[in-house]
């Protein structure tokens, strides 16, 4: 039987080797860009890292920069830098409640100033290699539709001002090179040009190099060519809130048959002002000015509530919530409850109709429950087995 001493040697032997594994693969990443392609990269990271006022070091090692309100990456955008001086937000403070919240910063950033997630260069070249893949179509699609118009049969969407929804939080087994997420979202436009805007979590190493269960956003105006991008990575979200930022961890995740950990979301276009706002458990975490989406007009086509994986190279897929078979319990699956959509009277409604779709490869299943207003999603990966 081997001493202490020597497994001691070993395990720290495989950090070691561990750790000059992952460096010495950063340094191949970068050094296999081209030169123009690292400036343009530090380009970016000027624009996207500014100045702080305070940096908060996270418990899980990242860095979110206390930016002032006005000089946020957000207002970089061309399309509504010029409107800055306009605008009259100001940071919303947390309650003392909030501190505690799921996907918090603890005490935030002081007055005036707002969190925003320090980028670096490897953040982009994953996320760049992320929305290039090729597999889009072994992404698995879990969808709820509805609509305010009576084209509905046609699957046209006309006059959708935003969407609500409480999803349950997972901790899915993700491989490297593949991701596990829940969204809601709001499209318009075609394939190619869709206007789109997400919030969800996910656990999805090539976006945020760990296994991590985060919370993330998305935007596009014009179907992710030139446009759009997760979280901070580029000019368009604004922050308002001092102490939730985009891409944190979630403390809390749900246990099959067990507790739930719900977030509460909405995206909610404000008439007044043309902001698309995210709001978390009640709370403005902040907005997507109307310029981002020029296909919101008069307003969304359709909605998504749901469920996304993506198989790795080898074909395999991740677990989908769970990763279990759904069944009438919702405390088994992912699920989307009180689902409801904005209408033209700026009222939140229930769906008149939701359809459950399964778009792709996989063993993968949804299921609405019209009597109680949820649909349930997920589905056992390759080779799962039921848990005791």
């Amino acid at each position: 039987m081997a001493s202490p001493l020597s497994l001691l040697l070993s395990v720290v032997w495989m950090i070691l080797v561990y750790h000059h594994l992952v460096v010495k693969g950063r340094i191949a990443v970068v050094s296999s860009l081209s030169e123009q392609e690292n400036l343009e990269l530090e380009e970016q990271l000027k624009i996207l890292n500014k100045q702080p006022i305070k940096t908060i070091h996270t418990q899980w090692g990242d860095l979110y920069d206390c930016i002032e309100f006005q000089k946020q990456p957000a207002f970089d955008h061309p399309l509504i830098k010029d409107q800055k001086i306009l605008m009259n937000d100001e940071t919303v403070s947390p309650k003392p409640h909030h501190k505690t919240s799921i996907f918090s910063l603890g005490d935030g950033c002081p007055k005036g100033t707002v969190p925003i997630h320090r980028t670096t260069k490897e953040d982009l070249i994953r996320a760049k290699s992320l929305s290039s893949s090729s597999s889009k179509e072994v992404l698995i699609n879990v969808k709820s539709l509805t609509s305010s118009s009576s084209n509905a049969a046609n699957h046209v969407y006309t006059g959708i001002y935003g969407a609500t929804g409480a999803v349950n939080a997972w901790h899915p087994e993700v491989r490297q090179d593949q991701y596990s997420s829940a969204e809601l979202s709001l499209k318009s436009g075609p394939f190619y040009q869709t206007n789109a805007v997400k919030f969800g979590w996910t656990v999805n190493p090539q976006l945020f190099g760990d296994d991590k269960t985060r919370i993330f956003t998305y935007w596009t105006g014009d179907g992710g060519h030139k446009t759009g991008c997760y979280n901070y990575h580029c000019p368009g979200f604004v922050q308002v809130h001092q102490t939730i930022g985009l891409g944190v961890p979630v403390a809390q995740t749900s246990v099959y048959s067990g507790q739930q950990f719900e977030v509460a979301i909405e995206i909610s276009l404000e008439f007044e002002t043309g902001k698309w706002w995210l709001i978390l458990q009640d709370i403005k975490v902040g907005y997507w000015p109307k310029q981002l989406f020029p296909l919101f007009k008069p307003g969304a086509e359709s909605i998504f509530w749901g469920g996304r994986v993506k198989a790795g190279d080898d074909g395999y897929s991740p677990q989908m919530a769970s990763g279990m078979p759904i069944d009438d319990r919702a405390n088994h699956a992912g699920y989307f409850a009180d689902l409801k959509y904005k209408n033209e009277f700026n009222t939140l409604k229930p769906p008149e109709r939701v359809d459950t779709i399964v778009d792709g490869p996989g063993p993968y299943d949804a299921k609405y429950y019209p009597k109680h207003n949820i649909v349930h999603f997920g589905g056992a990966y390759d080779g799962a087995e039921c848990p005791n």
